[in-house]
Parts: C-alpha cells; sequence; structure tokens
C-alpha cells in the first residue's frame, strides 16, 4: 500500500512540474507585429521551409544542430522568441535554451 501511494505521489509531482514548466517557460505569442529590438530571433525549421518561408531578422539554425549552435555562438541578452513548425519543436528547444539561459521563451509558429 505505501509503495502504491510513493507511486501516485511521484506520477502527480512529475505531471503538475511539467504542466508549471511548460507554461512558465513557454509562452506563445499571439502578435502580429513584434517589436525588433525585443527578441533575439531564432528560426528552428529546417533550411528548406526556413528557405521557401523566411521569417523577418529570424537566424536560422535547425533544431538538430541548435545544441552545438548554443555551445559555440550563441549569446544573447534580449528575450527569445523561437520560430517553428509545431509546439513540440519549440518545447524541445525550450528544453535546450534554458539550459543555458533560464528566462522565458516565446514561440510562433509559421504558415508556410
Amino acid at each position: 500500500m505505501e509503495m502504491f501511494a510513493v507511486v501516485v505521489a511521484s506520477i502527480l509531482f512529475i505531471g503538475i512540474n511539467r504542466y508549471l514548466l511548460k507554461k512558465k517557460y513557454l509562452k506563445k505569442l499571439n502578435d502580429t507585429v513584434e517589436k525588433e529590438d525585443r527578441f533575439c530571433v531564432i528560426d528552428i525549421r529546417d533550411y528548406i521551409s526556413a528557405h521557401r518561408a523566411p521569417y523577418p531578422g529570424a537566424e536560422n539554425i535547425p533544431l538538430s544542430y541548435l545544441s552545438r549552435a548554443l555551445k559555440e555562438r550563441f549569446d544573447c541578452p534580449k528575450e527569445i522568441l523561437v520560430i517553428t513548425d509545431d509546439e513540440r519543436g519549440a518545447r524541445m528547444a525550450a528544453k535546450l535554451i534554458r539550459k543555458k539561459q533560464n528566462k522565458p521563451i516565446y514561440y510562433k509558429t509559421s504558415v508556410s
């Protein structure tokens, strides 16, 4: 019985933490116009998608290369806006970026 209570408590704790961390660190940007000086914009879509539908002022770093780029060259004092195809990619990018910079990350899905 004690083991069951521990397992249930662990599952609840993990679920609540994941939900709260997602809401705290990853926020969807609904504004149609962003101020250029407010964000460092990272386009995590693949090269082909980013080339076909470029986002103004964004640096294209595909999600598969993001970890390496964060270690080598990325340093941004501003808030971060991630351009992505879906929320799953934004969550993965936010997890990588949070390891280096502990601040909220905004995301915007592209329309291609």
